[in-house]
C-alpha cells in the first residue's frame, strides 16, 4: 500500500485490514527475546484474525467508547490486543507493565492512569493479568487475558466511524502527573502521513522499505507510533524488544539494525548515549550499520555532542551523520511537529548566550559566549507553528524566543476528563484559530524550528533566565565520576544534584562537589547554593529517559 493510498482510509482498522488483504502472510512483527533471539512472530493475516477475534471478545463485554487498559508485558501480545481494541471501538488506554507495587514508580503511574479514565477492562496476558489485577485494589474491572482468546472472529463487523476516539495517549509526566491525551483516528492517520512526507524521498518506492527496529515502550508516544503503527502505515516489518533488554546490552539494538538491514531506528538522546557509554569496541566490530538512513533522534534540547560522538564512534559501521534527523514533537500532537533534515547534514548553529537569557535570537561565532543549538527540523506546511508570549500568547517577533504553539489536524482532541486542563494546554487562541501550547520556548529560524527549553525548567537567576540544561552539561563534564545531573532552584538559590560512579562518590566526594561548583561558575556564571551527590539511577526519569525534573525537585529538597 502507498502512503497515499493509507492517507484515504477513514479509520487504523481499516488501515490494518488493508495492508492484511494486500500483504497477506508476511511478516508484520518481530519480537527479541532479550533483545537476540526471535521468539515470536506475527504476519499480516494473522494480526488480523487475532484483532478480529479480541474485537469481538471486547463487544461481548463492554460497549464501544468504554476505556481497556493494556498492561502486557513485552511481547506481540500487546500489539494483537491494541488493534482488538481499534477493531471493536473500544477505547485502547495503552500503560507500563507492573511487576510489584512496593516502591515501583510504574506502579504509581499505573494507579494515576486508571483513576482518571476509569476502565472497564483490564487486558494483559494469562501469566500476569492476576497480579496486575491485585494491584489495582477493588476497582471495578473486569480481567481479560487477550492470549486466551482463540481466533474466532464470528460476528464481528466494522467498527463505527463515528467513534472518533482512538486511544488515550498518557503523558510521560515531566513536569506533573501524566494526562490522557485524547487522540482521533483522523488526526493519528494525519500525523502518520506527515511522518511520511518528512522521512522520504520524492521517488521512494515506500513498498519496500526495509525493516524498522525499536527498543522504545510501545504504551508510550514515540514506541507506539514508531514500533507499532508507523511500520502498520507503510507495510514494513518491525523488529521490537523491551527497553530493558537494550539497557541491558545496549549492543542489542545495533546488532539488530545491522543484521535486519533496518533503515528507521528511532530514539530520545538517552539511547544514543547508552551505546556510546556502553558499547564496547569488540561488540561494534562486525556491525553494519550502511543501511540506517533514518536515525531519528529527539530531545528537550538536542544536543550537538551526542550527534557529533557518535557519528564518530560508529563511523567504522557504515554509520553516516547524514543518516541523524533531528525531531521535536509530544503526545499532545500525536507525536511529531517538526523533523529533519532527510539526508543532510543536521542542522547546529551557534547562538549568543546572553542574548538567549534576554529571549533574544542573535547569531554568534562559535567559541566563548555562543550556544550551540540543534534544529529540530521544518514543522509539517499542514501544521502552523507560532512563536508567542508565554504570558499572553500574543506572537513575538523572528528575532525573539517565545512558547512555541502548534495547530493542525495531528494536534490532540484535548485531555480526557480534564476540560480546565484542556482549555488551558489547547485552547490558546492566536487570530481564530486555537493553538496547542507545547510549554516548551523556542523559535524558527532559517526554516527550522529551534527548542531552547522546557518553561517549568528555566532558572531565573539575578535576573538572568538560565537554561539547565547548560548547568547540567558543565557539571557532567567537570569530573570523570559524574555521570548525569540535574540543576533546579532552592527558593534563590540554584542546587545540583549529580549522579556519581560508585566507586568514586565515597572517596572522592569533596573533590567531585568542588570541580562541579567551581566549572558551573567559571563557564555558566552561576554560584552554586549545593551540590548534591547521588547514586546511579537515583534520579528520576520519565518513560522516556528524560528527567521529572519536578519530581528531582521535590525529592531532592525534601531530603530524599
Amino acid at each position: 500500500m502507498s502512503a497515499e493510498t493509507a492517507a484515504d482510509v477513514v479509520n487504523l482498522a481499516e488501515l490494518c485490514r488493508r495492508q492484511a488483504e494486500l500483504r497477506g502472510e508476511e511478516r508484520a512483527f518481530v519480537f527479541l527475546e532479550s533483545g537476540v533471539v526471535e521468539s515470536a512472530a506475527l504476519t499480516y493475516g494473522e494480526l488480523d484474525r487475532r484483532a478480529r477475534a479480541i474485537a469481538v471478545r471486547l463487544r461481548s463485554l463492554v460497549p464501544p467508547g468504554s476505556r481497556a487498559l493494556l498492561c502486557h508485558p513485552p511481547g506481540l501480545e500487546f500489539v494483537a490486543a491494541f488493534l482488538g481494541c481499534l477493531y471493536s471501538g473500544v477505547v485502547a488506554v495503552p500503560a507500563p507493565p507492573v511487576r510489584r507495587a512496593a516502591g515501583d514508580a510504574r506502579h504509581t503511574r499505573l494507579l494515576s492512569i486508571t483513576t482518571d479514565c476509569e476502565p472497564a477492562l483490564l487486558l494483559s496476558t494469562s501469566d500476569t493479568i492476576a497480579g496486575v489485577h491485585a494491584l489495582l485494589g477493588d476497582r471495578p474491572i473486569i480481567p481479560l487475558p487477550t492470549d486466551s482468546i482463540t481466533d474466532d472472529d464470528a460476528g464481528w463487523c466494522e467498527p463505527d466511524e463515528r467513534n472518533e476516539i482512538a486511544y488515550l495517549q498518557y503523558t510521560s509526566g515531566t513536569t506533573g502527573r501524566p494526562k490522557g491525551v485524547v487522540l482521533t483516528h483522523a488526526g493519528v492517520l494525519h500525523n502518520l502521513a506527515l511522518i511520511v512526507r518528512g522521512g522520504s524521498r520524492p521517488d521512494e518506492d515506500l513498498g519496500r522499505l526495509a525493516p524498522t527496529v525499536s527498543w522504545l515502550p510501545v504504551f508510550h508516544d514515540m514506541g507506539l507510533i514508531g514500533g507499532v503503527l508507523q511500520p502498520l502505515f507503510l507495510g514494513q516489518l518491525s523488529v521490537l524488544m523491551s527497553a530493558q533488554s537494550f539497557a541491558r546490552v545496549p549492543a542489542n539494538w545495533l546488532r539488530a539494525i545491522s543484521r535486519y538491514g533496518a533503515e528507521i531506528a528511532a530514539s530520545p538522546s538517552l539511547g544514543y548515549e547508552l551505546c556510546l557509554r556502553r558499547v564496547t569496541d569488540d561488540q561494534r566490530d562486525g556491525l553494519d550499520l550502511s543501511r540506517w538512513r533514518i536515525a531519528a533522534i529527539s530531545d528537550e534540547p538536542l544536543r550537538a555532542s551526542t550527534i557529533d560522538r557518535f557519528a564518530a564512534r560508529f563511523a567504522p559501521c557504515g554509520f553516516r551523520r547524514e543518516a541523524f534527523f533531528p525531531s521535536y514533537g509530544m503526545a499532545e500532537s500525536t507525536v511529531l511537529i517538526s523533523g529533519g533534515p532527510l539526508d543532510g547534514q543536521p542542522v547546529v548553529r551557534p547562538f549568543d548566550s546572553a542574548a538567549l537569557e534576554r529571549g533574544r535570537v542573535e547569531r554568534a561565532s562559535s567559541g566563548a559566549g555562543a550556544r550551540s543549538l540543534v534544529g529540530c527540523g521544518e514543522p509539517d506546511p499542514s501544521l502552523e507553528v507560532v512563536i508567542a508570549d508565554p504570558e499572553t500568547c500574543v506572537p513575538l517577533g523572528p528575532d525573539e524566543v517565545g512558547e512555541i504553539l502548534v495547530s493542525g489536524p495531528s494536534i490532540g482532541a484535548g485531555y480526557w476528563n480534564d476540560p480546565a486542563g484542556t482549555e488551558r494546554t489547547f485552547g490558546a487562541q492566536v487570530g481564530d484559530r486555537r493553538f496547542l501550547r507545547t510549554g516548551n520556548l523556542g523559535f524558527l529560524f532559517e526554516g527550522q524550528l529551534f527548542v531552547t527549553c522546557r518553561i517549568p525548567d528555566l532558572l531565573d537567576v539575578d535576573g538572568r533566565q538560565l537554561y539547565p540544561y547548560d548547568i547540567e552539561a558543565t557539571a557532567v563534564d567537570s569530573h570523570d565520576a559524574v555521570r548525569t545531573a540535574c540543576a533546579v532552584m532552592d527558593g534563590a538559590d540554584v542546587v545540583v544534584f549529580a549522579e556519581v560512579d560508585h566507586r568514586h562518590r565515597a572517596t572522592l566526594q569533596d573533590e567531585i562537589k568542588y570541580a562541579v561548583a567551581t566549572a558551573v561558575h567559571a563557564v555558566n556564571g552561576v554560584v552554586l547554593s549545593r551540590v548534591a551527590l547521588m547514586s546511579p539511577g537515583t534520579l528520576p526519569l520519565t518513560t522516556s529517559g528524560k528527567l521529572r525534573r519536578a519530581a528531582c525537585r521535590s525529592l531532592g529538597l525534601g531530603g530524599e
